[in-house]
């Protein structure tokens, strides 16, 4: 049989919406009564139970915007980028958006069923195509399948990866900006560059606060950001991960060393069956 995809009920997926909230948590770090003020401030007359608690954190976490839990909630890698690409217009910020939803829909395939239903007529059925996906996701209800179902279609034109026309009935790729998005995901052009921005951003971090030993986490945003800035390229966790893996933890010049997570934790660095929390470099001069 199958395996079913699982995709959870994320009830907001106004994606503009979803990352003014964002901003909430950037701006008031490890604060939650003040988080939550300020998202309540977004959704007037609504209550912290049904907006703060039960839409954006669930949505948010899913889409991997954040981290942590509690008080200690914050943006993720994934989140700082978006925000960092807001300072410079709708347009950008919705190219970063892209980038990450479409890696998201890359591990459930739907927008490649898409591009093969399409690739004969031009568009598909809406209805059809919801129907079609909520047969692969699971779900406790046929009724609960179908919203997630539509719910996700909703993200993926919200982004502007998808378009409805003839009054919403059809569904028709984005070509061009599927393209982007699809450009925007490729790690060649990053290659080169990552262990050269690793090391840097590494060691622009006090060594009175870390004693060399860093957060991956910590890590992961500081290179997106500093890939994004110089670059205009954009570096996603999972493409980090990637990188990190393909170059070597032992040569002449370095040592990079993980650390195991004291706990359950979120976004660890997985290794050959392993996860890691932490990551140190060992600089060797051998002269």
């Amino acid at each position: 049989m199958k395996n079913k995809k699982s995709i959870p009920l994320i009830k907001e997926n106004r994606i503009l919406k979803l990352i003014d909230v964002l901003n909430c948590f950037s701006e008031y770090p490890y604060n939650r009564e003040n988080q939550r003020d300020c998202v309540l401030g977004l959704y007037p007359g609504k209550s912290e139970k049904s907006v703060f608690r039960g839409m954006v954190i669930p949505s948010l976490r899913y889409l991997s915007l954040i981290i942590g839990y509690e008080d200690l909630i914050r943006p993720s890698a994934n989140g700082r980028l978006i925000l960092e690409s807001r300072k410079k217009s709708k347009k950008e910020t919705l190219r970063v958006v892209r980038a990450i939803v479409l890696e998201l829909d890359k591990r459930l395939g739907f927008i490649q069923q898409l591009k093969q239903l399409i690739s004969l007529t031009g568009f598909i059925n809406k209805k059809d195509f919801e129907n079609l996906i909520s047969q692969e996701i699971k779900g406790p209800s046929e009724k609960q399948r179908e919203e997630r179902a539509k719910r996700w279609i909703r993200i993926l034109e919200d982004c502007m990866l998808i378009k409805f026309k003839n009054k919403k009935r059809h569904i028709i790729l984005e070509k061009e900006n599927l393209h982007q998005a699809e450009k925007d995901l490729e790690i060649a052009s990053k290659d080169t560059k990552f262990k050269d921005i690793l090391f840097k951003e590494y060691n622009s971090l006090p060594y009175s606060e870390t004693a060399g030993v860093v957060d991956i986490a910590t890590l992961r945003e500081l290179v997106a950001i500093r890939f994004y800035k110089e670059y205009k390229l954009i570096l996603t966790e999972s493409q980090f991960d990637k990188l990190l893996r393909k170059h070597p933890f032992i040569t002449n010049d370095y040592i990079i060393s993980f650390g195991h997570p004291m706990g359950a934790e979120e976004k660890l660095f997985y290794y050959k069956d392993e996860s890691y929390r932490t990551l140190s470099i060992k600089f060797l001069d051998l002269r």
